[in-house]
């Protein structure tokens, strides 16, 4: 089995534009997390996809490794899927985000030691809900997970509802779980959900991984050892700047 890790990296960010080649620490955004990477063990290539040409010079100029893609993909999945018809050699893709720089190699190893342990398919990763704010606000995507590990349903909503307690008791009755947005994928089963149509409960959510268990792919859920902070804003900017300063004294 063949690993490939890729990094989608593109400029277009309404909250923070250029955010994954700002300078961090004194490095691009997205080095950081190619740098995560290349920490963990058993992945065979590392590939930073772009639509942007000045994105693909960062990477070049620090001896990261870069792939142009389409401008035309809605979703970072579409991205990986273009990835992965170019490198028919790679069995597995694992997706992790340029605007990570706080991630750690242990989370990604967990994706890759799931393949290499004999996993197959697609899987996801989850931690704890420990804020109730988070629990009711729609940006943050819950989910909820089967007892073998397979992910039932991922929702903006707080799931699963408690019919017969008020919502400020939900949180002390039972564990809630926040989905975290990387993936990794079987390359034949990448490129079979890359082909689907939206789905009614995509459009309805706006979760493009509802497409895929509404199409009946199985998704396997991992709870997150470490989580970094993504960075959607100057402030995220600045407190993932302060962290990496208290890291590398």
């Amino acid at each position: 089995m063949k690993i490939c890790v890729v990094i989608p990296a593109r400029l277009a960010s309404s909250r923070l534009p250029n955010k994954v080649i700002l300078p961090l620490f004194g490095k691009p955004m997205v080095q950081w997390v190619y740098e995560a990477a290349q920490k963990v063990n058993g992945v065979d290539k590392i590939l930073i996809a772009t639509d942007s040409a000045e994105v693909y010079n960062h990477v070049v100029g620090f001896g990261g490794d870069a792939v142009m893609t389409s401008e035309k993909h809605t979703t970072g999945t579409d991205r990986i899927g273009e990835v992965a018809r170019q490198f028919e050699e790679y069995d597995v893709f694992i997706n992790i985000q340029g605007d990570e720089p706080l991630i750690s190699p242990t989370t990604i190893q967990q994706m890759v030691d799931f393949y290499r342990n004999g996993g197959h398919g697609i899987v996801t990763l989850y931690d704890a809900i420990r804020d109730e704010s988070q629990l009711f606000d729609f940006n943050v995507v819950k989910l909820t997970v089967s007892l073998s590990g397979k992910i039932l349903y991922f929702s903006r909503a707080a799931i699963p509802a408690q019919r017969d307690f008020p919502f400020k008791r939900w949180m002390h009755n039972r564990p809630y779980y926040r989905h975290i947005g990387m993936y990794g994928f079987e390359r034949k089963i990448l490129l079979q959900i890359c082909a689907l149509p939206q789905s009614g409960l995509e459009k309805s959510e706006m979760l493009e991984q509802l497409r895929w268990l509404e199409n009946d792919f199985e998704i396997y859920g991992l709870e997150a050892n470490h989580q970094g902070i993504g960075v959607d804003t100057m402030e995220d900017l600045l407190k993932a700047e302060d962290l990496l300063r208290s890291q590398n004294p």
